[in-house]
C-alpha cells in the first residue's frame, strides 16, 4: 500500500530520552546505516532493526516495555545518543554521512524530523502482535501462571497491547509533550509527508472539469487540520490490517487523557478518516479525476527546479509507491490500495463504534451512524447493479464491478459490529439486501471464477479424461459424483471470496442470534481498550493499600456522526452519483461520474479449498470409529475439526490483507522497502489471532514436544505458534497456494493483473514462511501439495496446474531439493502414462515440475537427478526419454554444418550450395518426398527437406548441447543408483566436442540473422519444387505457412523441452528476422493436424508472435508517415503548424495493428474450436480441448494488453472503446467469436467438450 510507514519500518527512529529529550538513543537504521546508536556503558540501538522486528537489542524492539524513557531508544549516553535514520551514535560522535544516492555531504538532523520519526516508530509498533505475545509469555512465566487474564476476559496478547496503548497515551498527553504531539489546526506545521492524502484530493479537485452548474469545492488541508498524530494514526489504521483495534484504543486513550487545550482528538480522527474514506472510495471505483494528472504536473514543475530541489522532491517521495506500479501498464495497484485502505478505515470506525466514540445505530433512520453508512453503500451497490441493465456493455461491466466492490466493503465490516447491542436486526436486513440485489443467486451473480463459465476459473467444469497410470487403478467415485452434479447445472454457490464472505457473514449473524461463539478468529472481538483505566473519582475513596482505585476508561462525549459526502467539501463523488442512479433518471446534481472500475483483480479472488471441510457431528463420530488405529496428524486434525468455514474465511482474508499491505515497495526515487521475509513474519503474526476451541469441540490431542506439536515447535526469534492456534499453518498454506494457482507466472508476456497476484512474490513469501517455521509450515506444504496432486489436479485448469508446478519447482530449487522420498515414489507411476503419448494430468504436472527445476539450474537436468531419490523412475520417464540424442549425420548435413559453424563461409556461397542440384543429388534423393505426394501432402516433412536441413544446421549447437546433457543426466542417474558412482569412460570424448561458447543463444541468434538468406532460399526452392508438381492446385499462402511450420518444428527438435527461455528466444529470433510469420507460429503451436498435438504453453508462443506483429505494424505506420519516398525519412516537428493530426495517426496505427493481429486471432479461435469438437471424451473434459480453451483465454488477455501498451498508449487519443470498435469492424469482437464457438457445439461429440465450448463463448463475450 502507500508507503505511509515504510521508511519507519526499515529506518528505526531515534530512541526516546526522558520525555523525548535531546539525549535519546539511536534507532536501528536499515538502509542508510546498518548499525544503531551505540555507547560503551549501556546497551544501545539494535543492529539491522526496524520497528516491526522483535530483536533483543535496543532501537526498535525494545527491552523495556514503557514508552517515553531511554529503554525504548536503545541507548547512547549523555554525549552520544544515536541519531535518526541510521546514523551511528557513540561517545561525542556526530552523525555519519548518509549512505544514499541523494547527497554525499554531511547533514545535521532536524529535531522536528527526528521527533516525528520517534513518534512514527512508537505508534507503528504499539500494536505489534509478536512483541505483545513475547511480553505476555514473559509475564506468564514470571507469575508461574498459564497466561490467562483475571480481569475482563482479555486474551494475554490483547492485554499486553492495551498496556502499550495506555503507556503511549500517557506519554503523548503529558503536560510537556502534549504541545509537541497533539498540535493541530493553524499551529500544526504543513509537512509534505503529513499532507500526502490531502494532496491527492486537491489534485483531483484541480483537474476536475468546471462549469457554471458545478458548485465550488471547499479545499481543506485535512492533515494540518487534524494534526500530525491524528494523521499518523489514520495512516497506521488503514495500512496495518492486524493492528486496527490498537489504534481505536489509542484514539480513546488520547482523547480521554489529552489536556483541555488539545481536546477533541477523536473528533479530528473521525473527520480525517471520513475525508480519507471518501478519497479511497473514489479511487477504488475509479470515479474521480485520475491522480496521474497531478503526478504529471509535479513532473512538469520539477523541470524548472534546481538539482537540489529535485533531489529534495525525490527524497520526499521515497516512501511512496512508484507511478508505474500504481497506475502503469495493465495493473490496478492504485485501485487495490484504495480498496484496502477503505476496508481498513471502515474497520477502524467499527471498533470506534463498539467503544462508543462513533454513532453505531443512530436514530431510526440511522442518519450519520456507521450502520447507516453501510446501508448507503448497500443501496448504492443495488442501484449500480440495476442501472447496469440499462447501460451499454462497457458501462454495464463497470457498474457491476462497482456494485460488487461496495458490497464487499459493507460485508467485510459487518463482523466487526456484532458486539454492538441491538445492531443485529439492521445488519441482517443489510446482508439480506446485498444477497437479493448484488451478490446472491437471486441477483443473477455469476462469479468470474465459476467452474462452468468463469473467465478466470481455477477449476474445470469436470475432470480431465486422463489415461490410467501404470499399476494404478482409477477410482470410480468421480463418475458417480459427476452424475450427481449433473442435476444442478447452475453456477457454483461459493466460487470466489466475495461469495465466501457473504456465506460467512450470514453464518455469523445466525450464530450470534442462537447464542453461539460465532468464530474463533479473534480480530473482530479483540478489545485492547478494555485494558485502559483511569483513576476513579475522588468520592469513591482509596483501596486497601492506600492507592487510588481505577475504573475502566470510557468515552464520555456524545457519539460522533459520520458524513462521507461532506457537503460543499465533496469528500466523495462516486457515492452520491450512484445513489442518484435510476432506470429513468439521471443524477441529482453535478456532472455524471465516469466510473471506469476496470477490474476486480486483487480484491476478489477465486476460492480453492485444499483441505477437508469441517465435519458434521455425525461424520465426526464415524471418523472417530474408523481412524482409531490410524496414525494421526494432530495439527492437521485440529485445523480440519476446529476451524469452521467462517474461521477459515476470516483467516484467509487477513492473510490476503497482509500480502497487500506489506508487499515490497519501490518508489520513484528508487528506494525499496519490505522484503518477502518481513511479509512472511507479518503473515505468521496471524497465529496470535485465534481463540481457543470451544468446550466440547472434538480436537486431536496436542502432540508432545518431541513429536512436533505446536508447543514443540522451534523457538525462533518469532516464537512458535501458540497452543490456541494449533493447525493454523494449514490455513495459511491453503490461502497462499490458492493464490498461487490463480497468479500470473513469470514469462507470461503480461504483467500481474494485481500487485499481490505475482507468482514470484507469493512463492517467495511461502518459502520464507517455511524457513521461519520449518517444523510447522514444512509438513503443511507437503500435505497440501499431496492433497492437490491426488484430489485436484484432474479438475484444475491447465494454467492453474502450471502455476503450481512452477511454485513446486521454485520451492525445491530454494530448499536444496528437500522433499519426502515417499512422495516421489508414490507419484512416479503417473509419469509412465505420458511416455507413450497419452495424457495424464498428474504425469504432466510431474514433467512440468522437473523440467522447470532443470531449466532453473545451470546444471540442467543433472540437478534434477540430485533432487530425486536414487534410481527414481521419473528420470527416464520425464527427462531421458524426452531429450534429443546425438545421431549419425549424413555427409551432406555434416558438410553444411561445417560451412556454417567452422569454415565461416559467405552466406551467398552457402545459399548457392543449398539450392544447387549437387545437394539434391547427394542428399535430396533419399530425403525428399515431393515426387511421391501430390498437393494434399504439403505438410509432409519430406517436402521441405532443404529448409529443414538448413534449420537443423543453424540449430545444431543447441542439439549437441542437449545430447550432451542427456548423456550426463543418464550417467548421473546410473551413478546415483550404484553405490560406486558414475563411470567415466567417455568423459574425454564428450569434452572434445564441448567447443561451444558460453553464450549459446547469442551465437545461434547471430547465425540466424547472418544466414537468413540461406533459409529463405531453401524454403522458396522447396515450395517451387512442390508447386511444379501440382500446378494450379496449391494455395501459395498455405504452402509457405507449411514450410515455415517445418522450420519451427526443427526448433522443437533441437531445444530440450525444459529450456523454455531458449525455445522462446529462438522463436522470437525467427519472428524478428521475418523467417516465419505470426500465423505460422500459431499453426505450429496448435498442431495443424488431426492428432490435435497442442504444444505445452502454446499461447505464450502465439502471444509473442502477436506482439511482434503489432509492433511491426506500428513501426510501419510511423515509417510511412515520415517517408519521403525511396526510403528517405524526415524529422517531423509535432509542435509545428503542419504537424499531422494525432487522432488520424492513432487511427492509422490502430488499423494496421488490427490487420496484423486479427487474422491470427481468428485462426486460433477456429483451430481451438476444431480441436475441442474433434475430441470424444464422453462426460469428461478432453485434455487437449482444455489446453486449447484455457490457452485461448490467456491469449486474449495478452492480446488486449499488447494493444493497450503498443497501440493505445497513454496519450489519451485512443481509448479502450476505440479498440473494441476496431475489433468489431473486422468481425473479431466477442459476439462474433462467441458465435464461432457456439457453431462448433453441434459438431462436438462429447458432453465435456460441449461444456468447454459454451464456457468459452461466454468468456469471449465478456472479455471482448
Amino acid at each position: 500500500m502507500d508507503g505511509a510507514l515504510s521508511s519507519d519500518r526499515y529506518q528505526g527512529g531515534g530512541g526516546g530520552g526522558s520525555r523525548y529529550g535531546p539525549s535519546g538513543g539511536g534507532g536501528g537504521g536499515y538502509r542508510d546505516d546498518r548499525r544503531g546508536g551505540r555507547d560503551d556503558r549501556r546497551r544501545s540501538g539494535g543492529h539491522r532493526h526496524h520497528p516491526y522486528r522483535r530483536d533483543d537489542r535496543g532501537g526498535g524492539r525494545h527491552s523495556g516495555r514503557r514508552y517515553g524513557d531511554d529503554r525504548y531508544g536503545g541507548g547512547g549516553d549523555r554525549y552520544g545518543g544515536g541519531g535518526g535514520r541510521g546514523y551511528r551514535g557513540g561517545r561525542g560522535r556526530g552523525p555519519r554521512q548518509p549512505a544514499n544516492r541523494f547527497s554525499t555531504e554531511a547533514t545535521s538532523v532536524d529535531p522536528q524530523y527526528a521527533m516525528r520519526k520517534q513518534l512514527t516508530a512508537m505508534v507503528a509498533k504499539m500494536g505489534d502482535l509478536g512483541g505483545a505475545a513475547d511480553v505476555a509469555a514473559s509475564a506468564a512465566s514470571a507469575d508461574n501462571s498459564d497466561g490467562a487474564d483475571e480481569n475482563g476476559g482479555l486474551r494475554p496478547v490483547v492485554k499486553a497491547v492495551g498496556t502499550n496503548v495506555s503507556d503511549l497515551a500517557a506519554v503523548l498527553c503529558g503536560a510537556a509533550n502534549a504541545p509537541l504531539f497533539l498540535k493541530f489546526g493553524a499551529d500544526a506545521p504543513a509537512k509534505a509527508e503529513e499532507n500526502e492524502e490531502n494532496a491527492a484530493v486537491e489534485g483531483a479537485e484541480a483537474t476536475e472539469g468546471k462549469s457554471e452548474e458545478t458548485p465550488a469545492v471547499t479545499k481543506i488541508d485535512a492533515a494540518q487540520e487534524a494534526g500530525s498524530l491524528a494523521t499518523l494514526l489514520l495512516h497506521c489504521a488503514s495500512n496495518l490490517p492486524l493492528q486496527t483495534p490498537s489504534y481505536a484504543a489509542l484514539t480513546l486513550g488520547v482523547d480521554s487523557k489529552a489536556p483541555a487545550t488539545h481536546a477533541g482528538f477523536a473528533r479530528r480522527c473521525v473527520e480525517l478518516g471520513m475525508r480519507a474514506l471518501g478519497r479511497d472510495v473514489d479511487g477504488m471505483l475509479e470515479g474521480s479525476a485520475s491522480t496521474a494528472s497531478t503526478d504529471k504536473s509535479d513532473g512538469d514543475e520539477e523541470g524548472y527546479k534546481t538539482e537540489e530541489e529535485r533531489v529534495a522532491i525525490l527524497k520526499s517521495k521515497e516512501d511512496q509507491r512508484c507511478l508505474a506500479e500504481t497506475s502503469g501498464g495493465w495493473g490496478n495497484g492504485g485501485q487495490v490500495d484504495a480498496y484496502h485502505r477503505a476496508k481498513l478505515t471502515l474497520r477502524y470506525f467499527a471498533h470506534l463504534a463498539t467503544i462508543g466514540v462513533v454513532s453505531a445505530d443512530g436514530e431510526a433512520d440511522g442518519e450519520g451512524s456507521l450502520i447507516g453508512l453501510l446501508e448507503s453503500l448497500a443501496e448504492a451497490a443495488a442501484r449500480a447493479a440495476r442501472a447496469a441493465g440499462h447501460s451499454n456493455e462497457e458501462r454495464a461491466r463497470a457498474l457491476l464491478r462497482a456494485a460488487r466492490l461496495l458490497a464487499s466493503l459493507a460485508l467485510s465490516t459487518v463482523p466487526y459490529l456484532l458486539q454492538i447491542a441491538g445492531a443485529r436486526p439492521r445488519l441482517s436486513d443489510l446482508v439480506e439486501a446485498l444477497d437479493n440485489n448484488v451478490v446472491g443467486r437471486s441477483a443473477g451473480y455469476v462469479s468470474e471464477h465459476d467452474p462452468a463459465a468463469g473467465a478466470k476459473r481455477i477449476l474445470l467444469p469436470g475432470e480431465l479424461d486422463d489415461v490410467a497410470a501404470g499399476g494404478m487403478e482409477e477410482d470410480d467415485e468421480s463418475d458417480e459424483e459427476e452424475e450427481e452434479e449433473e442435476e444442478d447445472e447452475g453456477p457454483s454457490p461459493c466460487a470466489d471470496t466475495l461469495q465466501d464472505l457473504l456465506r460467512t457473514v450470514r453464518s455469523l449473524l445466525s450464530s450470534e442470534a442462537e447464542g453461539g461463539a460465532g468464530t474463533r478468529f479473534a480480530l473482530p472481538d479483540d478489545a485492547p481498550w478494555r485494558a485502559l483505566t483511569r483513576e476513579a473519582p475522588a468520592e469513591e475513596g482509596m483501596d486497601v493499600e492506600g492507592a487510588p482505585e481505577t475504573a475502566p476508561l470510557t468515552y464520555d462525549g456524545e457519539p460522533l456522526t459520520l458524513d462521507l459526502i461532506g457537503g460543499e467539501e465533496r469528500r466523495c463523488r462516486s457515492l452520491p452519483y450512484l445513489l442518484s442512479l435510476d432506470a429513468d433518471a439521471g443524477i441529482e446534481e453535478g456532472e455524471p461520474i465516469d466510473l471506469r472500475c476496470r477490474a476486480l483483480d486483487g480484491m476478489v479472488f477465486g476460492r480453492l479449498a485444499v483441505f477437508d471441510a469441517p465435519p458434521s457431528p455425525d461424520e465426526e463420530e464415524e471418523e472417530d470409529e474408523e481412524e482409531g488405529a490410524k496414525e494421526a496428524n494432530p495439527n492437521l486434525d485440529a485445523y480440519v475439526r476446529t476451524y469452521s468455514l467462517a474461521d477459515r474465511c476470516l483467516l484467509s482474508d487477513a492473510v490476503r490483507d497482509v500480502l497487500v499491505c506489506h508487499r515490497p515497495l519501490v518508489s520513484d526515487a528508487g528506494a525499496d522497502r519490505n522484503t518477502a521475509k518481513e511479509t512472511a513474519e507479518h503473515v505468521w503474526a496471524a497465529s496470535h489471532l485465534v481463540k481457543p476451541a470451544a468446550a466440547g469441540v472434538s480436537t486431536a490431542a496436542a502432540a508432545p514436544a518431541s513429536e512436533g506439536g505446536a508447543e514443540g515447535a522451534e523457538s525462533t526469534a518469532k516464537g512458535p505458534a501458540p497452543a490456541a492456534s494449533q493447525g493454523i499453518e494449514y490455513g495459511i498454506v491453503e490461502t497462499l497456494l490458492s493464490l498461487i494457482a490463480q497468479s500470473t507466472p513469470p514469462g507470461a508476456s503480461t504483467p500481474a493483473a494485481a500487485p499481490q497476484t505475482s507468482h514470484l512474490y507469493l512463492s517467495r513469501v511461502l518459502l520464507e514462511l517455511t524457513k521461519l517455521q520449518p517444523t510447522l509450515v514444512g509438513p503443511a506444504v507437503v500435505l497440501a501439495a499431496s492433497g492437490l496432486f491426488h484430489d485436484f489436479l484432474p479438475s484444475l485448469t491447465p494454467a492453474a496446474r502450471e502455476n503450481l508446478a512452477a511454485w513446486l519447482a521454485f520451492h525445491l530449487a530454494n530448499t536444496g531439493g528437500q522433499w519426502p522420498a515417499a512422495c516421489w515414489a508414490h507419484w512416479a507411476p503417473y509419469a509412465s502414462a505420458i511416455e507413450d503419448g497419452g495424457r495424464n494430468s498428474r504425469g504432466e504436472f510431474l514433467r512440468s515440475v522437473l523440467r522447470r527445476l532443470a531449466g532453473g539450474s545451470r546444471a540442467g537436468a543433472v540437478a534434477v537427478v540430485e533432487c530425486l531419490p536414487p534410481g527414481s523412475a521419473l528420470v527416464p520417464a520425464v527427462l531421458l526419454n524426452q531429450l534429443p540424442r546425438e545421431e549419425e549425420l549424413a555427409p551432406a548435413e555434416r558438410d553444411l554444418i561445417d560451412r556454417l559453424w567452422n569454415a565461416a563461409d559467405d552466406p551467398d556461397a552457402v545459399r548457392q550450395y543449398v539450392i544447387s542440384d549437387e545437394l539434391a543429388e547427394s542428399y535430396g534423393a533419399s530425403h525428399s518426398g515431393a515426387a511421391d505426394h501430390a498437393d494434399n501432402a504439403m505438410d509432409d516433412p519430406r517436402v521441405w527437406w532443404r529448409a529443414r536441413l538448413a534449420a537443423r544446421a543453424l540449430f545444431y549447437p543447441c542439439k549437441r548441447v542437449s545430447a550432451r546433457t542427456a548423456t550426463l543426466t543418464e550417467r548421473a542417474w546410473k551413478g546415483r543408483s550404484a553405490a560406486e558412482g558414475a563411470p567415466g569412460d567417455d568423459d574425454g570424448a564428450m569434452d572434445e566436442e564441448g567447443d561451444e561458447s558460453e553464450d549459446l543463444l547469442a551465437d545461434v541468434s547471430d547465425a540466424v540473422s547472418r544466414f537468413k538468406p540461406v533459409v529463405l532460399a531453401a524454403l522458396a526452392r522447396d515450395a517451387d519444387a512442390f508447386d511444379g508438381l501440382a500446378a494450379g492446385r496449391v494455395d501459395d499462402d498455405a504452402l509457405l505457412l507449411a514450410g515455415e511450420a517445418s522450420i519451427l518444428n526443427e526448433v522443437g527438435a533441437a531445444v530440450p523441452a525444459w529450456d523454455v527461455s531458449l525455445g522462446n528466444s529462438l522463436v522470437e529470433c525467427l519472428l524478428k528476422t521475418k523467417i516465419v510469420s505470426g500465423t505460422a507460429v500459431a499453426r505450429w503451436a496448435l498442431g495443424d493436424d488431426d492428432k490435435c498435438s497442442v504444444r505445452a504453453q502454446w499461447w505464450t508462443y502465439v502471444s509473442l508472435a502477436l506482439r511482434r506483429s503489432i509492433e511491426g505494424a506500428c513501426a510501419r505506420t510511423e515509417a510511412s508517415r515520415t517517408d519521403l519516398g525511396g526510403g528517405i525519412g524526415m524529422i517531423v516537428d509535432d509542435t509545428g503548424q503542419g504537424a499531422a493530426d494525432p487522432a488520424e495517426a492513432a487511427a492509422a496505427r490502430l488499423d494496421e495493428a488490427l490487420k496484423a493481429a486479427v487474422p491470427v486471432l481468428k485462426y486460433v479461435v477456429e483451430r481451438v474450436c476444431a480441436i475441442v469438437a474433434s475430441s470424444d471424451s464422453g462426460k469428461k473434459v478432453p485434455a487437449a480441448g482444455a489446453d486449447a480453451v484455457e490457452g485461448l483465454k490467456r491469449l486474449v488477455d495478452a492480446l488486449l494488453f499488447h494493444f493497450r501498451s503498443c497501440v493505445v498508449g497513454e496519450d489519451g487519443v485512443l481509448t479502450a472503446a476505440n479498440m473494441q470498435k476496431g475489433f468489431a469492424s473486422m468481425d473479431a469482437d466477442g459476439e462474433k467469436l462467441a458465435s464461432m464457438c457456439r457453431a462448433a457445439v453441434d459438431a462436438c461429440q462429447g458432453e465435456g467438450g460441449k461444456k468447454l465450448l459454451r464456457g468459452l463463448a461466454l468468456s469471449l463475450e465478456r472479455t471482448l
